[in-house]
């Protein structure tokens, strides 16, 4: 890492420019980069050559990706320290957690005077510059070597307090307002078309709650107008129909609360969920109740950090998708 990144700040010539992390890059921003490739045109360089993380605590993952995909890549790192490299890593008969590299990091990165913002990393506080690590840094660097120690036992808990599960897999339940729970409770008892009970531990609050105020409808023939040919399953194919909508206009197909995925794609395309979460907090038919409690849903994923489990979004979309497309009976 010392002979292949360095920290940069963004100027007039890298902001806007791609790269991993934040999503917009502001002059003065903080960015990891390779330091061989940094000269070369950002077109010619491989992936990977610069990232902007948005935490400190996502530094090891812009380093991580790094040494995955731009180390070998890379056709202006010298043959010799990328053979240094391998011997290295063929050598080392101890490995170190994952999660005391990524705190390593993060600790380190404050130590220079990074502060997170929500535009991402800048430098903004008087860094060390004893020449020594700190405290903390020290203390991080022994648990890492002897994590077992029992010596270690009271630093590790308070470097590394113990996560909420619950939290980390977007169940809010527990730290929700009441009139949010009952929200909730309620979408579980209640019956609902795509999104079954078996759903709801697998699933966040927020998408748990969103999809069950949707039931079924027939897509008209217009929502063909897109397509070349008619999906396999048109005969038996459902969209999702704004329960509140259907209630308020009974006998009616008001369009305004209907859509219609005709593939799984589109049904797990991010906009989509986006488009349902939309009318919902717009719709005049829809519960106050529900509605806050959607927002106070998402206010405490960003609030605690949550992050869906890799792979559960999909897992849940396709049960979704499988229900949809095999609703009505074929003729």
């Amino acid at each position: 890492r010392m002979a292949c990144i360095e920290v940069f700040l963004c100027g007039n010539n890298d902001s806007g420019a791609r790269g991993r992390g934040a999503n917009s890059h502001c002059i003065g921003q903080v960015g990891l980069r390779c330091v061989h490739c940094k000269h070369i045109e950002r077109s010619n360089r491989a992936n990977q050559a610069v990232s902007y993380p948005s935490k400190t605590t996502n530094i090891f993952e812009s380093v991580r990706n790094y040494q995955r995909t731009h180390f070998e890549a890379c056709e202006h790192i010298p043959g010799e320290l990328k053979t240094k490299y391998r011997e290295m890593v063929l050598k080392s008969d101890r490995k170190i957690h994952a999660k005391y590299i990524k705190v390593y990091f993060a600790e380190a990165a404050c130590e220079i005077g990074m502060v997170e913002t929500p535009k991402g990393l800048f430098f903004g506080k008087t860094a060390n510059t004893s020449g020594k690590p700190s405290e903390k840094l020290l203390a991080i660097m022994s648990i890492a070597e002897n994590p077992t120690s029992s010596a270690n036992k009271q630093l590790r808990d308070l470097i590394f307090p113990k996560v909420d599960k619950l939290l980390m897999n977007s169940k809010f339940s527990h730290v929700a307002s009441p009139s949010t729970c009952q929200v909730i409770a309620n979408c579980r008892q209640e019956t609902a078309v795509f999104v079954y009970p078996s759903d709801f531990p697998t699933v966040s609050d927020f998408r748990f709650v969103l999809y069950h105020q949707f039931i079924s409808c027939r897509p008209p023939d217009a929502a063909l107008n897109r397509r070349k040919t008619k999906p396999d399953n048109w005969d038996t194919l459902s969209g999702l129909y704004c329960k509140h909508c259907a209630k308020a206009h009974p006998g009616e197909r008001y369009k305004r609360g209907m859509y219609f995925p005709l593939d799984f794609e589109s049904l797990h395309d991010s906009s989509f969920s986006q488009n349902l979460a939309c009318h919902v907090m717009t719709c005049m038919y829809v519960p106050v109740e529900t509605k806050e409690a959607l927002d106070e849903l998402e206010l405490l994923a960003a609030e605690h950090g949550a992050i869906t489990k890799r792979g559960a979004k999909k897992k849940f979309l396709q049960k979704v998708w499988d229900r949809m497309a095999n609703y009505y009976r074929a003729p």
